[in-house]
């Protein structure tokens, strides 16, 4: 079984959005993966944004209970593959000791995931279309 995670700023959006994408891709195709999200500038324990969780329920990936989790709560030498929405994202990994040949940037064609926070339903849902988009490529490379 493989090991990924996932990695935005606050941990309430676009890293949920792709952690309950990506468990519901591997569901749905019978892929053993383990999938986590963390963020680096977290409140702890702050839920998912009320438009991500709609986003993605209306794929039928459920994260109504997620709560938000420092990335430095986790042991990032275990995971095979730590995805993240920004080059910025990726550089902070680095600086904090993880191995940068671990490490991806979620890309659609621009080069990142832009991040929703603060706006509409249907931004959210542009957002999620792009992750739904990259992590499906990336699970496929796994």
């Amino acid at each position: 079984m493989k090991n990924v995670i996932f990695v935005c700023t606050g941990n309430t959006c676009r890293s949920p959005m792709a952690q309950g994408i990506c468990e519901k891709i591997c569901f749905d195709e019978r892929i053993p993966v383990r999938v986590d999200s963390a963020g680096l500038s977290v409140k702890a324990g702050e839920p998912a944004s009320q438009n991500a969780v709609i986003a993605c329920r209306e794929i039928g990936a459920d994260i109504s209970r997620h709560r938000a989790v420092d990335v430095r709560d986790f042991d990032l030498s275990l995971y095979d593959a730590v995805y993240t929405m920004s080059q910025r994202h990726k550089n902070a990994l680095i600086a904090l000791g993880a191995n940068p040949y671990k490490i991806w940037v979620l890309a659609t064609e621009d080069g990142g995931i832009p991040d929703p926070y603060g706006g509409d339903l249907d931004l959210y849902r542009q957002c999620r279309d792009e992750l739904y988009k990259a992590v499906k490529i990336s699970i496929e490379e796994l």
